[in-house]
C-alpha cells in the first residue's frame, strides 16, 4: 500500500514538468537499508542517544518519515533527525550538529540510491550503498570521535584548491600518522599530502564514498592510522567539507 500510494505521488510530482513516471523502477528504500546496519553497530544494552540519517537522492517511500521510523527499530529510541538538500555535504553537516549537541552517543548513517522513476537530469549514484558510523563520547565507548570539522559555503570551482589544501594542511596532513580520503571533487585537483597516506575516491558514490572509505581506515586493526581526515567538496552547492576523526 505504501509503495502504491508513493507511485501515485511521484507520478503527480513529476507530470507538471513533463518527466515520464516508470512504475518499474523501483528504487531503494533507506528506511529498509539503513535499519539493517543498525544491529550490527548498537547492541541492544548499547543504546544510542541521537540517530542522524544523510542523503541527497529522495527515498523511494518519501511519504513515510524515515528518521523516526529508525528511532523505532533502533535501540535506546533515540532522538532522530534526517538531513537532505545539501549534496554530499550532509553527512559532515549531520557530523557537525552531532558533535556540537549535548548528546553522548550517536549513529550517523548515510544513504544513498542508483535507480529512481524518471530522468532526473543529473547524474545518479553508481549503486545502491548505506554506510553507518558510531559516533561514541570517549574512549570506553569503542566509537569514533570528531576532533575538528570545517565547513566553508560559496567556494567557486577556481577556490577550491588553494582553499583545500590549506585547511588540509592546517588539520595535520603531510603527517604519517594522518590518513587522508579526498571526495572525487577534491581528488581531481592533485592536492599534494607529503607522508600521509592518501584515499582518492572516483566519482559514482558522491553521498557514502568517502565514508565507505573512512570505515576502512579507521578499522585496520594495529596498523591503522592515528586519525583520519575527510575532505569533500559539493560542486552543485559549492561546499567545501573537512573532518578528522579518530578511533575511540
Amino acid at each position: 500500500m505504501l509503495r502504491a500510494r508513493a507511485d501515485e505521488y511521484l507520478t503527480d510530482l513529476t507530470r507538471p514538468y513533463g518527466l515520464r513516471f516508470d512504475p518499474t523502477a523501483r528504487g531503494q528504500s533507506y528506511g529498509e537499508m539503513a535499519a539493517a546496519l543498525i544491529p550490527t553497530l548498537v547492541p541492544d544494552d548499547e543504546p544510542v542517544d541521537l540517530l542522524v540519517l544523510a542523503y541527497a537522492v529522495h527515498d523511494a517511500l518519501p511519504g513515510r518519515a524515515t528518521a523516526a521510523y529508525l528511532s523505532h527499530v533502533c535501540p535506546g529510541t533515540p532522538m532522530s533527525f534526517a538531513l537532505c538538500d545539501q549534496g554530499s555535504a550532509a553527512a559532515f553537516t549531520g557530523l557537525r550538529i552531532a558533535d556540537a549537541s549535548a548528546y553522548r552517543r550517536t549513529l550517523l548513517i548515510a544513504v544513498e540510491q542508483a535507480v529512481l522513476p524518471y530522468d532526473p537530469g543529473v547524474a545518479v549514484p553508481a549503486r545502491h550503498r548505506a554506510v553507518a558510523l558510531l559516533l561514541g563520547g570517549g574512549p570506553a565507548d569503542g566509537g569514533a570521535r570528531v576532533t575538528a570539522l570545517r565547513q566553508h559555503a560559496d567556494v567557486g570551482p577556481a577556490e577550491v584548491a588553494g582553499l583545500a589544501a590549506a585547511e588540509l594542511r592546517a588539520l595535520g596532513a603531510g603527517s604519517p600518522d594522518v590518513a587522508v580520503v579526498l571526495g572525487a571533487g577534491l581528488a581531481a585537483t592533485g592536492i599534494a599530502l607529503g607522508a600521509s597516506p592518501v584515499t582518492a575516491m572516483p566519482p559514482g558514490q558522491p553521498s557514502t564514498g568517502v565514508w565507505w572509505a573512512l570505515l576502512d581506515r579507521i578499522d585496520a586493526g594495529p596498523d591503522r592510522p592515528g586519525a583520519v581526515l575527510v575532505a569533500d567538496y559539493e560542486p552543485d552547492l559549492r561546499y567545501l567539507c573537512l573532518v578528522i576523526l579518530a578511533h575511540g
